[in-house]
């Protein structure tokens, strides 16, 4: 097991289980504090994964309450790591929603600012701006660009790992990400950030 799987697993080791597919099924028969456990352990890189391909707090908070009921009525049997497996399930209702009629929110939620207790009122404000214009540019990416993108620069994953999540081959991925990064670079220079 990876170091910094080592923080997560002892909370769910805390519980008795000897194995994520323990947790799951504990959680699955009803066990309170395996559920809790469960959501609170995946919640957090899964809400961030949402919030960035929707662009909206409300939208990723009910993909993520959507995915944990998904992943509560699923068919995983542990053959993957459970966070990995739960990964590709929002990733997956993300582009459904994406592709969806009722694609209400397109552009970025301005009342999900995350606080920065740096000193330099400047320096946060440039980076706050930074940051606004980049998520800006994503929210302008097809889904698909948009989920690449989001799993390669704020989950580490890999070509191989997006090929797996989207169901596509590896050097498909590789394209993907490559006219991904391409496409982010000509939107933020459209919106003078160089």
């Amino acid at each position: 097991m990876r170091a910094e799987a080592a923080p997560w697993w002892a909370k769910l080791t805390a519980l008795g289980k000897t194995t994520e597919l323990d947790v799951l099924e504990a959680a699955r028969g009803g066990d309170p504090r395996a559920a809790r456990q469960l959501v609170a352990s995946l919640s957090e890189a899964a809400h961030g994964l949402a919030w960035r391909m929707l662009g909206n707090t409300a939208d990723a908070q009910d993909v993520v309450q959507e995915g944990f009921i998904k992943l509560l009525n699923s068919p995983f049997r542990g053959d993957a790591k459970l966070s990995t497996y739960f990964h590709t399930l929002i990733s997956r209702l993300c582009l459904d929603r994406l592709r969806g009629p009722d694609r209400a929110h397109e552009g970025v939620d301005e009342d999900n600012h995350i606080e920065d207790p740096s000193p330099n009122p400047e320096l946060t404000l440039a980076q706050h701006q930074s940051a606004d214009q980049v998520q800006q540019a994503l929210m302008q990416l097809p889904p698909r660009q948009r989920l690449a993108m989001n799993l390669w620069a704020h989950h580490d994953a890999s070509a191989a790992d997006i090929a797996h999540t989207l169901d596509i081959p590896t050097n498909a991925a590789h394209q993907l990400l490559h006219r991904a990064k391409i496409n982010l670079r000509h939107h933020l220079k459209d919106m003078g950030h160089d």
